[in-house]
């Protein structure tokens, strides 16, 4: 995670879970994480074709010049992404784990820009797949951002973090890492750092463009 927003966010929502997979909606307190509001958002998910926008704050509306809210999530990716996006959130609304993607923003004079987001799941009165979670940063701050509108949206990473495990930066000199049951989610476009140590990579396989790296998870 580069991104302070996106630091904060998974901070607090694993603060908020305890021992549990992933909180409930209810326990979220937007006075509490008022400094990154206007980079969050929740999203409802419908079914696998429509997660649709509940909440969004007014910094990430004003990127896109226009209210998010009421929108498909899914309908902000090109149609070469949306399989991918699709599969990773799979990830994050039935196993209940915690997905960051970096993307790129075009507009339509070609002014590009660089996005960092997380989605983390929610839970609501009990059940799973049901919110998410999340928020979305761009990495500079251009004259033209919020002028411009950002569109043609493309992925450049995808990472998955198991609940049952914490990020380097969210580990103590006290508290070593534990080892790595990862596996990373890699568009065969981009190259990325791997999500799992050398040691614990299984064999590759593929599921439509992407690379799945495995590393199974004991129970």
């Amino acid at each position: 995670m580069k991104h302070q927003v996106t630091r904060e966010l998974f901070s607090y929502w694993d603060g908020l879970r305890g021992g549990r997979t992933a909180p409930e909606r209810s326990d979220i307190d937007p006075a509490e994480i008022h400094q990154i509001l206007g980079d969050t958002f929740i999203l409802e998910y419908d079914n696998e074709n429509s997660l649709t926008f509940r909440l969004a704050g007014t910094r990430l509306c004003g990127s896109f010049c226009r209210e998010l809210k009421g929108r498909n999530f899914y309908d902000l990716w090109s149609t070469e992404d949306l399989s991918s996006m699709k599969l990773l959130l799979t990830a994050v609304v039935e196993d209940e784990a915690a997905a960051v993607i970096g993307f790129k923003g075009k507009t339509e004079r070609n002014q590009e820009l660089e996005f960092e987001a997380i989605l983390l799941p929610l839970r609501h009165y009990g059940q799973p797949r049901s919110r998410l979670l999340g928020a979305a940063s761009p990495v500079d701050m251009p004259y033209w951002i919020g002028i411009w509108p950002v569109r043609e949206l493309s992925i450049s990473s995808m990472r998955l973090i198991w609940p049952d495990e914490r990020p380097a930066f969210m580990r103590t000199q006290e508290q070593p890492p534990k080892a790595q049951h990862n596996f990373g989610l890699t568009p065969t476009t981009s190259i990325l750092s791997p999500v799992v140590g050398h040691a614990h990579i299984r064999p590759e396989r593929r599921i439509g463009h992407l690379t799945v790296i495995e590393g199974g998870r004991s129970d």
